[in-house]
């Protein structure tokens, strides 16, 4: 990645490689060497003998010649499916087009509140305005009387690392973290701010809205901040010194980690493309009992990887007089909404010792609050009683999932099925009885529900594209119903018929994805020429933009015919 760049373009990290069963080390070895050639090595990852991480120096391959390998990979005999995995800046752009009422200070020509703190509400004054506006303090009151709220439960925190700051010291277990950025022990954020890009010390911010003690460390209530579990225990994982780049190997190998070291919850405050690799960490961690929970995403126009996925809890944010941030994705992948428009966090600094604080906003503070809220939910009934009430730990999720969709606060002036369930409600979900052993969540998913989610398919176009759809025909809005306008604009960007858009997107559609949500500018020209009266000259428009993009010559000819 280009260091000097205001706007980093994507960097191939690798692929993933899935061959079929027998003699799995040696079809990959194959292909590599067929395809790939010297200086590319695969590691087997996850519970199965055939799924592999192939991986050389970052950057190795152009977006373009990446692309063009994945084809012949995917071409080659005993391989069962390939995709190449990136980092890649795709949500708090913006470009995306996002406005604020107000500029806040800026740093680095970044807004410092995201996209767009919105109006500075006098209830957000209050250091504990969000955990109230979650029932918290009353969930604390009513069921934790003589005992800890989120007392054994431990929660993994995929960020940008910690800092030993008072605000969460005592809950920190550093001891089993991990800096995957720099694969070594020590997950501590080394605060760097030498990219525009960068957010060193998210990861302490975040981290504080779970687990910080109730009121200010050192006496001081101007200064302090209120975690929602403020006696769990947290494990930091470095992944990245910015969690704006989403780095898509890094995070998965975090979550499987994670789950490894035994923590109950995964907070993840970041997101960004989808992928096999991605979704096969979650699932990895979920079948094995750990509630996962991510960010919508903040100013781009779709609810973002690894949120979007049905095993993860996806969180959107609202502000502190109850109204939608505006710079929340929003979409049917949402699950719950939570504050998270100046939120109050522990601010990093190279001295740990100060107890400095100050207000962000996101749907990382929102996600934040929701894990909290799981591990009070874990440590009020205990771990065992809830695998016995949902008939399996690998069940646990999709029951926390469903529960807290169904005990949280519908806000009337919210748009209809944006939001998830509504305003998350901490004391209503504990209030709430577990399921009787016997009954399946009705959201718990099948296993294979999310693999083609982000495989390019008219569903990941339909995910990727909810809210155009939704504006020009409302009633067409779900996945799966009759042609729509944005079938029509992918077919006569690929030059065949609506009939024949499944399957050339079969072909080329993973690739397409990868180029409209990585260009906010592209992204948007497609989406007004779908809904645009002059459509073939905008449809034309996006096909000359991809052309000149570099596309690989498969996606190549697909536009070209």
């Amino acid at each position: 990645m280009n260091e000097n760049e205001h706007d980093p373009g994507p960097v191939l990290q690798g692929f993933t490689i899935k061959t079929t069963n027998r003699a799995a080390q040696q079809k990959v070895d194959r292909a590599i060497n067929d395809i790939l050639g010297e200086g590319w090595h695969a590691t087997n990852y996850g519970d199965r003998k055939n799924q592999f991480e192939v991986i050389s120096e970052e950057g190795a391959l152009s977006p373009r010649d990446a692309w063009d390998r994945t084809y012949q990979l995917r071409a080659h005999k005993g391989i069962a499916s390939a995709e190449p995995l990136f980092k890649a800046w795709v949500t708090d752009r913006p470009e995306w087009g996002f406005d604020s009422d107000e500029q806040p200070t800026a740093a680095f020509g970044l807004p410092s509140f995201g996209c767009g703190s919105g109006k500075d509400f006098a209830k957000a004054k209050a250091h504990e305005w969000s955990i109230e506006m979650a029932n918290v303090p009353l969930a604390w009151q009513n069921h934790f009387a003589g005992a800890q709220p989120g007392e054994g439960v431990v929660i993994g925190h995929p960020d940008t690392g910690y800092r030993r700051h008072p605000e969460i010291a005592a809950n920190l277990q550093t001891d089993l973290g991990r800096d995957l950025f720099d694969n070594d022990d020590d997950a501590r954020d080394e605060l760097k701010k030498t990219f525009p890009w960068q957010n060193g010390g998210h990861g302490t911010g975040t981290a504080s809205v779970i687990v910080s003690p109730r009121g200010a460390t050192n006496g001081n209530a101007d200064n302090a901040v209120s975690g929602t579990a403020p006696h769990a225990k947290l494990i930091p994982f470095r992944v990245s010194d910015s969690v704006v780049v989403l780095d898509t190997l890094n995070l998965a190998r975090a979550i499987e980690l994670a789950t490894d070291r035994g923590v109950h919850v995964i907070s993840i405050s970041m997101g960004g493309l989808g992928s096999d690799r991605l979704h096969d960490a979650v699932v990895y961690a979920t079948s094995r009992g750990v509630i996962v929970l991510a960010a919508a995403g903040n100013c781009v126009r779709f609810v973002v990887f690894p949120a979007a996925y049905d095993e993860v809890v996806a969180v959107a944010a609202c502000d502190a007089e109850r109204g939608t941030w505006k710079g929340s994705s929003r979409g049917r992948a949402v699950d719950i909404t939570a504050p998270g428009d100046r939120v109050w966090h522990a601010t990093a600094n190279a001295n740990d010792s100060l107890n400095n604080v100050s207000q962000g906003s996101g749907t990382s503070y929102a996600v934040a609050t929701v894990a909290g809220i799981a591990a009070l939910w874990l440590a009020k009934h205990g771990r065992t009683t809830i695998i016995n009430a949902c008939g399996g730990k690998e069940r646990i999720a999709s029951t926390f999932s469903q529960l807290v969709r169904d005990t949280a606060n519908p806000v009337p002036d919210w748009p209809s099925g944006q939001f998830g369930g509504g305003l998350v409600d901490a004391n209503a979900l504990l209030n709430a009885a577990l399921p009787n052993g016997r009954t399946v969540p009705t959201l718990a998913p099948t296993a294979t529900q999310n693999v083609p989610l982000a495989r390019g398919g008219l569903t990941t176009f339909g995910h990727l594209f909810e809210g155009t759809v939704r504006s020009t025909q409302p009633s067409l809005a779900a996945a799966a119903g009759p042609p729509n306008p944005l079938d029509g604009g992918l077919a006569e960007l690929l030059g065949t018929t609506a009939d024949k858009v499944p399957a050339d997107l079969g072909q080329v559609g993973q690739e397409l994805a990868f180029y409209l949500t990585t260009d906010p500018e592209l992204y948007r020209r497609f989406e007004d020429a779908v809904s645009s009266e002059h459509h073939d000259a905008a449809i034309d428009d996006v096909r000359e933009r991809l052309l000149k993009s570099g596309v690989s010559n498969a996606l190549e000819t697909k536009l070209s015919r």
